[in-house]
């Protein structure tokens, strides 16, 4: 697949990457997402109609909408390509000799600004990368990193959420000792359906907790993960200034919002044109 097929972006900043592994692993991660709405209207309302439940299952779906949203937000924006240009090796080299400091990739036969690194699934170099996130199917950049750690944030809470609930269900159908808990399915069924819940549950928790503290600590150390591979020595803002430069300033609900683009993509847009990647 050439470099034109494998991705498709425009100047509004919508990016995608024609990437099978990385769709199916975004359709499995909507789809087990999606499961734990499954799990409350279908299982647990069923067995405890009552305003409680109902309004646990309405949280929980609105979580869910909010992780999905900033998925699809981490997957479909420009995480900061760095166009094709195709300037030559001696190019750089003449430049280099008149005192300039230019950095050359081989691959992109480009020039390749600071902190920029090329990834070879997207076929691109990409400003500030920290990693080719097959879950998102993109890579994790400088325009896009704040949806990949409200991804992260919000799929931690469905998870601890969902567990919660699971546990809830299970002590209350004990005490009522299982009378109506199999309101809409059989007894068995709805036992394997909650122990996938618990066993897919633990297993976001331990992805989701992982990302977002590493994300949290990269961006609080402004290093990202191949900086940090390749322990890249340069001048760093301080922790404040890196988490306004990601979130935005100052500290306000936006951080929390998926709708709410970074400052980053913000005067990307402003100054854009359309470009040929």
């Amino acid at each position: 697949m050439s470099d034109e097929d494998m991705v498709f972006v425009n100047k509004t900043g919508t990016w995608f990457v024609w990437d099978p592994c990385g769709i199916t692993c975004a359709v499995f991660t909507y789809g087990l997402l999606l499961y734990g709405v499954l799990i409350n209207f279908v299982v647990v309302i069923p067995a405890f109609p009552n305003c409680l439940t109902w309004l646990n299952a309405f949280v929980f779906a609105f979580l869910v909408f909010l992780a999905i949203t900033a998925h699809v937000k981490a997957m479909i924006t420009n995480p900061g390509i760095v166009p094709h240009e195709r300037t030559t090796e001696q190019e750089v080299l003449e430049r280099n000799q008149q005192g300039e400091s230019v950095r050359y990739c081989k691959k992109c036969r480009s020039v390749k600004p600071d902190r920029a690194h090329h990834c070879s699934t997207c076929e691109h170099c990409v400003q500030r990368m920290d990693h080719h996130c097959p879950w998102i199917n993109n890579c994790v950049g400088e325009f896009n990193q704040k949806y990949f750690v409200l991804f992260t944030f919000y799929v931690m809470l469905v998870s601890f959420h969902g567990l919660a609930s699971i546990v809830i269900f299970f002590f209350c159908c004990l005490s009522s000792e299982f009378d109506g808990c199999d309101a809409w399915l059989p007894g068995p069924l709805i036992f394997v359906l909650m122990i996938l819940g618990i066993f897919e549950g633990f297993l976001f928790i331990l992805f989701t907790c992982t990302m977002f503290w590493s994300q949290v600590y990269s961006i609080c150390t402004d290093e990202t993960g191949i900086e940090s591979i390749k322990q890249e020595e340069r001048e760093r803002l301080t922790w404040k200034q890196a988490m306004y430069a990601v979130f935005g300033s100052p500290c306000s609900f936006s951080w929390l919002n998926p709708f709410v683009a970074p400052p980053s993509l913000v005067m990307y847009l402003k100054h854009c044109t359309p470009m040929n990647v």
